[in-house]
């Protein structure tokens, strides 16, 4: 009697333990999968998914059904949800499956170190659905990461490798299935389900609720939860826990015929271009031959699209050597009284190389063809040099005025810079420099990576050229920059003193052109024909298709329509007939995408073509 008692207790017991270890797994599962293609040998998912606002609290617990195929086990299973970009000074994390199915939580430190968290005892089964859960600052004293495997424990990590991140530092928008790196290259490879995070540390027991059931979407620490087992591959995801972190797809690659179909929904009609070149430096040092297509599409395209200037936003060379000069110097020659063009110089033109003055040993001698045209359509801070000055021009009765600055522009240059717009007030001007703002929307300061003040004492950072030039000056339309790695175009409206609308826009795809053994990529910013709208496009001259399908979100408002000037003229015109000051170009604060107007003390970033609230840097 006590062996049959034994035995059937034993096999309830059993029971449990097979019901508790395989409940979830043997159900039916899901997800999205990232297509993916091949660039010039290089391996990326055909698109992308952002959020459309920012962490709003520290991300504690991380969790997500996947699926490792067998093929590509070996490699890295890629990014779950992660915000890591390069060349950042800010906190990022990454969720992942790394290689052989081992889940990851990585950590970067302001200093760019990483924080990495790998749970070999856990790792996930090939060709096997499984839910993985990683719990942060949890066990003794808060300070080990968990990680869980179908609901069950399985390895903490060492207190001794404990990192406690910054959760002000760590709200940079997340990707889901991906990162910010270039080509969004570690992005899942497998097939991605249900995902969901926390701002709480999920007991053991809500981590095995989970595992067996949909999260509660009424749990008021839930940040985010995608259905990714109702989602469909390439489309949009919504956030089901309600707090509007929806994800957007956007394709990577766009031809020519994808393109036109999304201009078909242009709300206004643009009439000509300003082409913008992002760091062409290793083109220059490492691909020369993918320099040629650049030129070419700027010299055969200057009348079709009708682009009436080409300006440069500095790393025109890598290491600042004569090779490079001369391959750069028989480029832009071929622009010669074909189209009208500006220089500026990064800090790999002027810090490399002992410092070499090669750019104005190039460009300066006074005979040559860009001092002529630079003297002859504006002027120079130093006669002598060409690395400070001013190009005017006009397109109709539009009156433009590009201001050239150094890198890290010292004080005197930027004195200079004001008494020029000062002098030009019925002319928009458009700053130019190599390094003011940062990829996450933000203007550069001491705090950020490669600002340039972190270089020489003397030089400016971005936030001091906004402080000391730019935000002072109701004529500057927009500052454009490059140095700072991102695939796709950056807007970041802000408030100048007069209640102008200033747009900062960075513009640098350079490690994805690296990657990719040199993409030519141009910044296309067209305009409609009274300079009031623009919108932008990237486009590669190498492999002629169209980058980072998101810019198509971008677009910028300079000035009031003719309809506004026409009805507030006509609303507040004085009952007299002596004459009227004339009304002001200022636009009026553009609303965000968060229902607020532009101030000084806040911003609308526009990453990857979405709008985002961020508060400003204070000083």
């Amino acid at each position: 009697m006590k062996r049959t008692l034994s035995l059937i207790l034993s096999l309830i017991i059993l029971t449990s333990l097979i019901s508790l270890n395989t409940l979830g797994a043997n159900e039916k599962h899901s997800g999205i999968t990232l297509e993916r293609t091949t660039t010039n040998n290089v391996s990326h998912p055909v698109g992308y998914y952002v959020t459309e606002k920012r962490f709003e609290k520290m991300p504690v617990t991380f969790e997500a059904w996947v699926y490792i195929p067998k093929s590509v086990y070996a490699e890295r299973g890629g990014i779950i949800i992660g915000n890591y970009q390069s060349f950042s000074k800010d906190d990022f994390i990454n969720f992942e499956i790394h290689t052989n199915g081992v889940p990851r939580l990585l950590i970067d430190d302001p200093s760019g170190t990483m924080h990495d968290y790998k749970f070999t005892k856990a790792a996930v089964r090939a060709d096997t659905w499984t839910h993985v859960s990683i719990v942060y600052g949890t066990g003794d004293d808060g300070k080990q990461v968990y990680c869980y495997i179908n609901g069950q424990f399985k390895q903490a990590s060492s207190v001794s490798n404990w990192y406690q991140a910054n959760p002000e530092a760590i709200d940079n928008v997340v990707c889901l299935a991906g990162d910010y790196r270039a080509l969004n290259e570690q992005g899942f490879r497998g097939i991605l389900g249900d995902v969901a995070v926390y701002s709480d540390i999920r007991s053991d027991q809500e981590i095995l609720e989970d595992y067996r059931k949909a999260p509660d979407v009424s749990d008021e620490n839930l940040m985010m939860y995608y259905k990714l087992s109702e989602a469909e591959s390439k489309s949009d995801v919504p956030d089901a826990s309600g707090n509007g972190y929806d994800m957007s797809y956007y394709r990577m690659w766009l031809t020519e015929e994808e393109m036109n179909e999304i201009r078909k929904e242009d709300e206004y009609e643009y009439s000509y271009v300003l082409a913008f070149l992002p760091d062409i430096q290793y083109m220059t040092e490492k691909y020369p031959k993918n320099l040629t297509p650049v030129f070419d599409f700027l010299v055969n395209e200057s009348k079709t699209r009708n682009i009436k200037y080409a300006i440069g936003l500095g790393d025109i060379t890598n290491s600042n050597s004569v090779k490079e000069w001369s391959t750069v110097v028989r480029q832009t020659n071929r622009l010669n009284g074909y189209l009208d063009y500006s220089l500026v110089c990064g800090n790999h033109d002027t810090l490399k190389n002992n410092k070499i003055e090669y750019f104005d040993q190039k460009y300066a001698p006074k005979t040559g063809y860009y001092y002529q045209h630079v003297a002859s359509t504006g002027g120079f801070f130093n006669e002598d040099s060409v690395r400070n000055t001013y190009l005017t021009f006009s397109v109709g009765e539009v009156k433009y005025i590009i201001i050239n600055l150094d890198f890290g522009a010292t004080d005197d240059i930027l004195n200079w810079a004001g008494e020029v717009l000062d002098a030009h007030p019925e002319h928009r001007g458009i700053l130019v420099t190599h390094g003011y703002l940062n990829a996450d929307g933000t203007t550069l300061d001491t705090n950020d990576y490669a600002s340039p003040d972190t270089y020489e004492s003397q030089l400016n950072s971005g936030e001091d050229m906004w402080e000391k030039l730019v935000s002072k000056h109701e004529n500057v339309d927009m500052i454009v920059s490059g140095h700072m790695h991102h695939d796709s175009i950056v807007s970041a409206p802000r408030e100048g003193d007069a209640g102008n609308t200033v747009y900062q826009v960075l513009m640098d795809p350079q490690s994805t052109c690296n990657k990719l053994g040199g993409m030519g990529a141009v910044g296309l910013m067209y305009f409609t024909e009274d300079g009031n709208h623009a919108k932008v496009e990237y486009y590669s001259t190498v492999f002629e298709k169209y980058f980072a399908e998101s810019n198509k979100t971008l677009s910028f408002t300079f000035g009031k329509s003719e309809e506004e000037t026409t009805a507030e003229d006509t609303t507040l015109a004085p009952a007299t007939d002596a004459p009227t000051e004339p009304a002001t170009d200022a636009p009026a604060p553009e609303k965000s995408g968060c229902g607020a107007a532009v101030a000084v003390s806040a911003a609308v970033i526009v990453i990857l073509g979405i709008p985002i609230c961020i508060k400003r840097k204070e000083k």
